[in-house]
């Protein structure tokens, strides 16, 4: 008998820590969230490595920092060559199965998955490749080279969703998620039923929801949940403060400035988005509760996370992009088999630590005949009820993707960030007296040597004007790559999910219509 742990990776799009229960937000409905995380235990200081989609992804799966692979921007290739934690649980024996989103950009649509379920929910080719130059400063978002037929639809403001906010009948989204939601809890069923050779084999299985994600709409049902309820707005600037150029940034990429989104827009926004939140929790339930009923629960892991946050009007932001508080927590809820429960973790952590967290609670290293640097640390000690005082304590934040035309890099230590924008003046912020990061330390004597320190730390090893090159390099090679495959006859990279009807419900090869042990 396997006493290796299987392990259900649940995983949202789009959701900020902060905009659920667990991490003290009492305006949204994260009942199934909060469940879990009173059973086991809550990172409460977890951040993506990038706040963008696919670059967040592959700095997850790899566990090394986005520019390090190199995934910048939602149109860059993650090589098939670099070893996931997948490829290695699927190398331990583990079956790997991946129902949902993965925004993996390029030929290969598995990285280490054995079964894919589904297809991605957006585009896995060049696409969206924007070059910094183009984009102009304040930079402005743009139909993609090559691409005449979407120019209408990219004159069109992002921000203009704020304004559109409220209940649907139905969405690609709710058509996505359903799917992805379907596979995921087959899955679990059919895992449960296996016998033979393969009964106690372990499996990881990633469930991947596009939920919250914008547009900010729901259901009704999930609209109605909030009517009559109290909804925080975000937090008016003090007197005098002024944006930071990344924000600047950040807003005219989205159309912000041009939108002027009202007060009733915000509210609105943040319902929706609340909305769509309780929709994903119920997800979480759902996935949790056939666990149960299928007498899985004690021998699972189950962990929740998601690629990065939402805005969600702080700031005078929406959607991501931005290495703030909303846009770059993440929750970060693991329970189950052999974690601790009730327990909270108050260090910073970061994505790129769950490749050798999910290695340790497998039992694995990584293979010496692979050598894979890994940029993230082991979260296991803490899943079981101890302590470090070895822990970094420390998260890179980074942002080289669109609606920024210069390198972005944040470190989070302890209780500051220090924020590092090529060409622009450097921010500093305590998080523990400023949260919401409205006042910058910088030129605070009294914070002086606590500056210079992360700074110093954060450039070490790495070279923002290469990075600047680097990245133009790349952007310039795949817009050219991307003008030469729409020409002549277009062959896709997405993924096309294929069912084999020979093998399923009753067949020749297992004539049998009912067993008492399995219920099949």
């Amino acid at each position: 008998m396997n006493t290796r742990p299987n392990i259900l990776f649940i995983m949202a799009d789009q959701l900020s820590a902060l905009a659920t229960t667990p991490y003290g937000n009492r305006d949204v409905l994260t009942p199934h969230l909060q469940q879990l995380a009173d059973g086991g235990t809550v990172f409460e200081r977890a951040y993506t490595n990038m706040p963008l989609c696919a670059p967040a992804r592959a700095a997850m799966l790899t566990g090394m920092l986005a520019s390090n692979i190199p995934v910048n921007d939602n149109s860059e290739e993650l090589p098939a060559s670099a070893p996931t934690f997948v490829h290695y649980l699927r190398r331990s024996g583990y079956k790997t199965i991946l129902s949902g989103k993965m925004h993996f950009v390029g030929p290969d649509q598995l990285h280490g998955f054995e079964e894919r379920l589904t297809t991605d929910i957006y585009p896995s080719d060049f696409i969206w490749t924007k070059t910094w130059d183009a984009q102009g400063d304040p930079p402005r978002r743009g139909a993609p080279p090559g691409n005449a037929e979407a120019s209408a639809a990219y004159a069109r403001q992002m921000a203009q969703m704020v304004k559109e906010s409220g209940p649907v009948a139905w969405s690609y989204q709710h058509d996505y998620d359903e799917e992805t939601h379907f596979g995921a809890l087959q899955s679990l069923r059919h895992l449960a039923r296996r016998r033979g050779a393969d009964k106690d084999q372990p499996w990881f299985l990633c469930a991947s929801y596009t939920h919250p994600h914008d547009p900010y709409v729901n259901l009704q049902e999930y609209w109605d949940r909030y009517d009559g309820r109290d909804i925080a707005m975000p937090e008016d600037p003090p007197p005098g403060w002024q944006p930071h150029r990344m924000d600047v940034w950040t807003n005219s990429y989205h159309g912000v400035d041009q939108v002027n989104p009202t007060p009733e827009d915000v509210y609105r926004s943040r319902r929706g988005y609340y909305a769509s939140t309780s929709y994903f929790d119920d997800k979480v339930g759902e996935l949790l509760g056939e666990l149960e009923r299928l007498g899985q629960l004690d021998n699972t892991l189950v962990l929740v996370t998601a690629d990065h946050g939402d805005m969600c009007g702080e700031h005078g932001m929406w959607f991501k992009r931005t290495v703030r508080e909303w846009s770059s927590r993440v929750p970060l809820i693991v329970a189950g088999a052999g974690v601790a429960a009730g327990q909270r973790v108050a260090q910073n952590a970061s994505l790129v630590d769950l490749f050798p967290t999910l290695l340790d609670v497998a039992g694995l290293t990584p293979a010496p005949e692979f050598p894979h640097p890994l940029d993230g640390h082991s979260l296991a000690p803490f899943l079981r009820g101890q302590q470090s005082s070895e822990w970094p304590d420390s998260a890179v934040v980074e942002n080289m993707g669109e609606a920024t035309i210069a390198p972005v890099r944040a470190l989070v230590q302890g209780r500051y960030k220090f924020v590092y924008v090529h060409g622009q003046p450097d921010q500093l912020y305590d998080l523990h007296e400023d949260p919401s990061e409205w006042r910058n330390l910088t030129d605070d004597p009294a914070h002086r040597e606590v500056a210079q320190r992360l700074k110093a730390q954060l450039l070490d090893g790495w070279d923002p004007a290469r990075a600047d090159r680097e990245v133009r390099q790349s952007q310039y090679r795949r817009a050219f790559v991307n003008e030469a495959l729409l020409a002549g006859k277009y062959t896709t990279w997405d993924y096309q999910p294929s069912t084999d009807a020979a093998h399923q419900y009753v067949r020749r090869a297992s004539n049998r219509q009912w067993d008492p042990d399995l219920g099949t």
